[in-house]
């Protein structure tokens, strides 16, 4: 099935490893044209020569998006050298250990504006862009413990937000065009990713965190991931708005 994405501009944060990178090979598998961000140039731009190997268009720029200006400038600079922007992929985030008493202001601050406040500037930076367009897509990258308890607790209560936000904001884009949805992945195991650190640091921990918690027997691969984003950023989409898609394998446990 031709999913409609051949040429469209799509932005990924996070892109340089795991479930962004893994989401970039995706669309631009599809014949997506790519605008990339991450933190670390270095890793940035091995996945971008790997991915113009493959014959993909590749943007890529380093830049920290928990900085608003830097946001700007990233949205301000794709669409000036790119035409302007389809889809949104709001992927970069993070997860910081603490309990409530060991978390003070700085630390929840920190945690929003990786995990919430970057998603809710580019996708105002972006909006208007897809407007003149026509119409796009924006798809938010929550998790498992934002439908549900689970995870950092700072991390959680981002993530849910993450998933109202895109609620209410699917309704207010609507009549430009635009959808707006969440994709909720589970655990997800990758090369050099937390599970795999976690995992090989305590196999007993691994063997167990499987057996209680995943039906299939094993963590999501990136790739499963990717594939969700990509149906749902594609045109065949058309009246999935607001929704928040778990991608978990069954590991949730959220009954909506």
């Amino acid at each position: 099935m031709d999913l409609g994405l051949q040429k469209k501009v799509v932005m990924i944060s996070g892109a340089s490893r795991g479930l962004g990178r893994a989401m970039a090979e995706a669309m631009g598998a599809e014949g997506a044209r790519l605008a990339l961000c991450a933190r670390g140039a270095e890793a940035l731009e091995r996945a971008a020569s790997e991915l113009r190997a493959r014959g993909y268009e590749v943007d890529a720029q380093p830049i920290d998006i928990a900085d608003a200006a830097a946001c700007e400038q990233w949205v301000a600079g794709v669409a000036a050298r790119m035409g302007g922007v389809d889809i949104l992929v709001n992927n970069a985030g993070g997860a910081r250990l603490g309990l409530l008493k060991d978390l003070d202001e700085a630390a929840w601050q920190s945690a929003f504006q990786l995990n919430f406040f970057s998603a809710v500037r580019l996708a105002r930076a972006c909006a208007p862009l897809m407007e003149q367009r026509g119409g796009g897509a924006i798809v938010n990258i929550s998790s498992i413990y934002g439908r549900e308890a689970g995870g950092p607790i700072t991390y959680n209560a981002s993530k849910a937000a993450m998933i109202s936000f895109t609620k209410t904001l699917s309704r207010e884009l609507a009549p430009k065009g635009i959808r707006v949805n969440t994709v909720a992945p589970g655990s997800i195991l990758y090369p050099g990713g937390n599970w795999e650190k976690a995992f090989k640091a305590n196999p007993a921990f691994e063997k167990d965190f499987i057996s209680h918690d995943f039906p299939a027997g094993r963590l999501g691969r990136p790739e499963e991931v990717a594939y969700a984003v990509v149906c749902l950023a594609s045109p065949r989409a058309s009246w999935i708005t607001g929704a928040c898609l778990p991608v978990d394998g069954a590991q949730g446990r959220s009954l909506i």
